[in-house]
């Protein structure tokens, strides 16, 4: 699809505009040809910091090996945490044309040496000697503490059409594998840079001080309708709640009504930021209502040493209730990267976590009813209510997925891809004049047009007029007439 396609194109040259001058081939581009390698280089970026989380240029650009005598792959990634190694295939396509529906040749795909690059060789099958960059992966794989314990994943960015896992798996050695192909591609890369949820964290890791607290945790089972729940409760630093807000942002606030922008928009965060600028001593422990976390694991382990320091590890992770002291906090922790330790001290905020293996299988219904209980800090409009309803995230996916338009169901929710000029502000659906526009089209113009938002996104009224997704062409009609 052309549009998305176009969003592509533009989050490419954004990227190759972070190069550094010294990196001449993504500057100066004055041919064609240069063009699309800076954009072939750039593609690989994309994935990198999307799915990996490496936001600085330096950091990706010395994963890539792309080039002559690459072994077929074209970048690599080292996960020391999990014990994986990536491997990267890539083939970008210079049309919308091409890049829905051209596949990785089987030419390509019989290019990847893995074996022999794991197993130290520094020559190919043909008796080549592989790049500089190759070699270097070899240098640092030959170094890793265990490597025999390291497990590898190629992943191909691209389509694979008209391939069968079997022969995909004879062509990569029988090595675990995945596509990115366009689909994947513009739903997870390009959707997700554009909303600022890129790099959803799996693990987050909170170190900690456990001097002065003989007790440091609180646990308890609690049963409910849904089945049992296990709810750590714990003071953690704000500096480490800073850290992690600052690096994920609006990839914590999935479960929450609202995101990382719009919750700067509140007097409450003048508040909470002064009880930390303002106060040497440990007031905001009780001061603060805290964070509530729902996640699917949560373990403790309790401090060694002088420091007696413990850490907490946190699985998929998501905010529910005290974004705006996330936000806060998040906030303070970007624009004090020099006085860190100065400003935050020793000031703690308490933790609240709500564990459940099966948190990816419970119905938004029952999330909400535990955000929308215990979020009292700040008033909540009915229309961040219905944010996060089952209809309005199929509603979103349906109108990107086929017309590539973004619904914003929450409030700023595309601001990241409008900043950066990935996406123009006419792509963005503004879900009043949505639901507004859509009421109309069912024959009441005039309820539509005068009735607060409140009334409008009321549960009974919203689920009066959001009440099939199939009707998602109808909608995006009804507001495209509204709009013209």
């Amino acid at each position: 699809m052309k549009i998305k396609y176009d969003i592509l194109v533009n989050i490419l040259d954004s990227l190759c505009s972070e190069a550094p001058e010294r990196f001449n081939s993504y500057h100066n581009l004055d041919s064609e040809e240069k063009i699309i390698n800076a954009r072939s280089r750039a593609f690989i970026h994309l994935l990198l910091k999307v799915r990996f989380g490496l936001l600085k240029f330096l950091e990706r650009e010395n994963r890539i090996t792309d080039g002559t005598q690459d072994g077929g792959i074209d970048a690599y990634l080292i996960d020391k945490e999990k014990k994986k190694i990536f491997f990267i295939q890539s083939k970008f396509r210079n049309s919308a044309e091409n890049f829905d529906n051209k596949t990785i040749s089987a030419n390509d795909l019989i290019k990847i040496e893995i074996k022999n690059i794991i197993n130290g060789k520094i020559f190919d099958s043909r008796g080549v000697e592989f790049n500089s960059k190759v070699k270097e992966f070899i240098q640092e794989y030959s170094t890793l503490d265990n490597h025999a314990a390291y497990n590898f994943q190629v992943i191909f960015l691209g389509n694979l059409h008209n391939y069968s896992d079997e022969q995909i798996k004879k062509l990569t050695d029988g090595f675990e594998y995945e596509v990115y192909n366009y689909e994947r591609t513009y739903k997870e890369l390009i959707y997700s840079i554009c909303s600022g949820l890129y790099y959803r964290p799996e693990d987050i890791y909170i170190t900690i001080n456990l001097s002065n607290k003989p007790n440091p945790l609180l646990e308890q089972t609690i049963s409910t309708d849904q089945g049992d729940f296990e709810v750590r409760i714990t003071f953690v630093p704000t500096k480490e709640i800073g850290r992690v807000m600052a690096q994920y942002k609006n990839a914590l606030l999935q479960y929450n009504p609202r995101n990382y922008l719009t919750l700067s928009e509140n007097e409450v965060n003048k508040r909470i930021a002064e009880s930390i600028t303002d106060k040497k001593s440990n007031e905001f422990a009780i001061l603060n209502n805290g964070i509530t976390i729902f996640a699917k694991r949560f373990n403790f382990s309790s401090g060694t040493g002088k420091e007696n320091r413990g850490q907490i590890l946190i699985t998929n992770p998501q905010i529910i209730n005290g974004g705006q002291t996330g936000y806060t906090l998040g906030h303070l922790y970007e624009e004090n990267k020099n006085k860190i330790e100065e400003l935050f001290g020793d000031k703690e905020v308490l933790l609240k976590v709500i564990i459940s293996e099966n948190s990816g299988e419970l119905s938004p219904k029952f999330i909400n009813n535990i955000s929308n209980a215990t979020n009292q800090q700040t008033k909540v409009d009915e229309s961040d209510r219905r944010s996060n309803e089952d209809i309005q995230i199929r509603i979103q996916g349906l109108i990107f997925d086929n017309f590539g338009y973004y619904y914003e169901r929450k409030k700023g929710e595309f601001h990241p891809g409008v900043y950066e000029s990935y996406i123009n502000k006419d792509l963005i659906i503004k879900r009043d004049n949505f639901v507004r526009a859509y009421y109309a089209s069912k024959g009441f113009p005039s309820t539509a047009r005068s009735s607060a938002l409140d009334i409008l996104f009321s549960i009974n009224k919203f689920n009066e007029i959001l009440n099939n997704s199939d009707n998602y062409k109808k909608m995006l009609f009804a507001y495209l007439i509204h709009k013209n």
